[in-house]
Parts: structure tokens; C-alpha cells; sequence
């Protein structure tokens, strides 16, 4: 069975050998005993499909030989996923029902997980790879570099700080459409880094928008996962560690009764999140306030260096706490913080962060907003 590639670079790693040849070299290093793979020459398998700049064989112990063929093109981005499909489906609809692969000098995580998502396997030349193919049964899957090794985008918006997170924690709880302009004044940011940010955005496609035009749509689980790839809920905010010597339920209730220490607060994490998605019974209360240590001492809480069940924080920008709402006398972040923060938290929070994000994709009726004037939800 023929198993066509198709590869894209970023970069010749090596000038004097092709990204056929390293690729080649990359995969036999990891072959396990039995296998084999060799390389071809150029071949046109279909006239009607674009030609692929070489091939190569790969050999399963009992003899089964799988033709791999291989395009190498310059670039290979999330959006360069989709720019893809056509050819892929073009390739399907010919009835050539076969694995597809693409490999670069590096892919980044999210392109990684749009090629998977689309059936497309990857390889890139610092390791990150999935390669699945049936005939002859062969798995592959490694990690490699997380983040570009010979980074070229400079000048452009970057997916991370306090800038960034605003304009994500807006896409993430209002409904679009809505353009640049109205999304720089309600975030208080500037027009043109609204419009860089979109346009990283897009690249990513995180987002679906016109050229220049309002955004339209928000891959709403890319989006609050790409965002929680560059942020550290206990690195990102300023932070106390407590004890709560009757425990988080208990002093729960001591803030419910306590309104005047209980409305300074905004809880989060797996608190915040058992309350929509529960999981577990949470082990730690995570809240924003002004004041930790004073707040602390309020509430008769012991400082600790380890073994805390409660977490105080200065928030890293206003933006943690906004669009929270309250319930039965305490305030809660909002859901798309509190997916983040339980995502990049220690223990079990990245499963609760996991388990809120699936309820927020069957519930956005419940907490997104319909607009950027729309009221809260219930």
C-alpha cells in the first residue's frame, strides 16, 4: 500500500543534504528491529496530484513494503494545515485512502494537534513526530523541541503577558462577531497590537475572520489551550501559601458568613471549577484578592512554605478577576480563568481544567456572553 507525504520546511538544517535525506536518516535512527526504510527517487504517482520531490520505502519484518512519498515545501504553520486539506481531500476522492504525513525542521504544538485532528501524521527535525501507518502496522510517536529553535517572526504579536491574555479572556467569553475597534476599546488596549494579536491569531487559527475584517468565529478550546500553553497560574501571580486548619469546607463557609472578607475575594481553581464540572472533592482553595497576607491573617489562616490547602494571590492583571460572578454569597472567576488556571496548576487541576472546558463546550448559553454590551449570563 502507498502511504503519500507531504513535507514542509521552515529551514535546510543541513544545506548539503536534502530534508528527504534527514528525514530518511531522522526515522531509520528510531526504526525498531526488523524495519527498514530506504530512500527513492522522484516519482509522479497521479497526474492530477501535484508531484512529490522524492520517496522512500519503508519495510515491516514480514516483508510488507509501504512507498512513501514526500513533498517538501517551505513552511508549515496551523493555518498551513487547512491550506493543505484540499489537496488531501483531492488525493481521498481518487480513492487514495492512505496515511499522509507531513515533516519540517519543527512543527509547533497546535499544528501538531490540527494535523492529528485531520488524520495527518508529522515529523519534524527535533523530534516532535507521529507516524501511523496500517500496512505493515507501524506506530511512531516522540517529542521534541516545544518551542521554534531558529524563531524568524520577529516584530509580531506573541501569545503571552497581560496584553495577550486580555484580548483571549474577551474572545473566550463574548460570542463574535466584532472587529479590531471594538475589541481595543474594551480591552483598553491599542489599536494596532489588537490587530497583530489578531493576526498571530489567525496564523494559529485560533480565530476565523475576513481579511482585516470583524472576527467571526473562536476555536474557543484551541484558543484557551494555547493561551495556557504560555501562562503559570503560580508563576504568572504574586502568591501567599495557608493552611486552613478546619479545612477548605469550612472556611468556605466562614466567607460565606463573612461577607465583608468574602466579597474581596474571587475563587478559582479546582474550588471554582467543582462547581460547574465536578471531578473530586478540591483538596486546595485558589482565590485573587488585593491583600493575601492581610487577608490571611483575617481569617486566622497560618503562612506556610509547604503542605498549604489555601493559595492567596495578587492577581497579574485586573483581567483575572473580571466578568466574575457571585453565588450563595462568594464570587467566582470566570469560567474561562478558571480553565486556564486549573490547566497549568499542579495535581489533579489540569484534569479539572480539562473537565470544565468539556462542560463550557456543551454549556456557553450558561456564562458566555452574547455580546460585548450583552448582560451576564445567569
Amino acid at each position: 500500500m502507498d502511504t503519500l507525504i507531504f513535507m514542509e520546511i521552515a529551514k535546510r538544517p543541513d544545506p548539503g543534504k536534502s530534508l528527504v535525506d534527514q528525514a530518511v536518516a531522522w526515522l531509520e535512527g528510531r526504526l525498531p528491529r526488523g524495519w527498514s526504510v530506504e530512500r527513492s527517487g522522484r516519482h509522479i504517482i497521479d497526474p492530477s496530484v501535484p508531484p512529490e520531490d522524492g520517496k522512500f520505502s519503508l519495510s515491516g519484518p514480514n516483508g510488507t513494503i509501504t512507498t512513501v512519498a514526500v513533498e517538501e515545501k517551505r513552511s508549515i504553520s496551523p493555518r498551513g494545515v487547512f491550506d493543505l486539506l484540499p489537496q488531501v481531500r483531492t488525493a481521498r476522492n481518487m480513492g487514495a485512502h492512505l496515511p499522509l504525513l507531513v515533516v519540517a525542521p519543527w512543527i509547533s504544538k497546535r499544528t501538531q494537534e490540527l494535523l492529528a485532528e485531520q488524520d495527518l501524521g508529522y515529523i519534524d527535525l527535533t523530534g516532535n513526530a507521529l507516524v501511523r501507518i496500517d500496512n505493515p502496522p507501524f506506530f511512531l510517536q516522540t517529542e521534541g523541541a516545544a518551542r521554534n529553535p531558529t524563531p524568524k517572526e520577529r516584530g509580531r504579536a506573541q501569545l503571552r503577558g497581560t496584553k495577550a491574555a486580555r484580548l483571549i479572556r474577551l474572545l473566550a467569553d463574548v460570542r463574535p462577531p466584532y472587529g479590531p475597534g471594538e475589541l481595543a476599546t474594551a480591552t483598553g488596549l491599542a489599536p494596532g497590537y489588537v490587530s497583530r494579536l489578531l493576526d498571530a491569531l489567525y496564523r494559529e487559527a485560533l480565530i476565523e475572520r475576513a481579511r482585516r475584517g470583524p472576527v467571526e468565529s473562536v476555536d474557543l478550546a484551541g484558543l484557551l489551550r494555547r493561551w495556557s500553553a504560555s501562562y503559570d497560574v503560580f508563576q504568572a501571580n504574586s502568591q501567599q501559601a495557608f493552611i486552613a486548619s478546619a479545612g477548605v469546607e469550612e472556611l468556605l463557609t466562614t466567607l460565606r458568613d463573612t461577607a465583608a472578607i468574602g466579597a474581596r475575594l474571587t475563587i478559582t481553581g479546582s474550588v471554582a471549577a467543582s462547581r460547574l464540572a465536578p471531578v473530586t472533592a478540591p483538596a486546595m482553595l485558589l482565590a485573587y484578592c488585593d491583600s493575601p497576607t492581610k487577608i490571611g491573617a483575617e481569617l486566622d489562616l497560618l503562612q506556610v512554605d509547604e503542605g498549604a490547602n489555601v493559595m492567596l494571590m495578587e492577581p497579574f492583571d485586573p483581567v483575572a478577576q473580571e466578568r466574575s460572578s457571585s453565588e450563595n454569597g462568594l464570587r467566582f472567576a470566570a469560567p474561562s480563568q478558571v480553565a486556564v488556571d486549573c490547566m497549568t496548576g499542579n495535581g489533579r487541576m489540569p484534569a479539572e481544567g480539562e473537565a470544565l472546558l468539556e462542560w463550557m463546550l456543551a454549556n456557553e448559553s450558561k456564562w458566555r456572553l452574547e455580546s460585548l454590551q450583552g448582560p451576564t449570563p445567569p
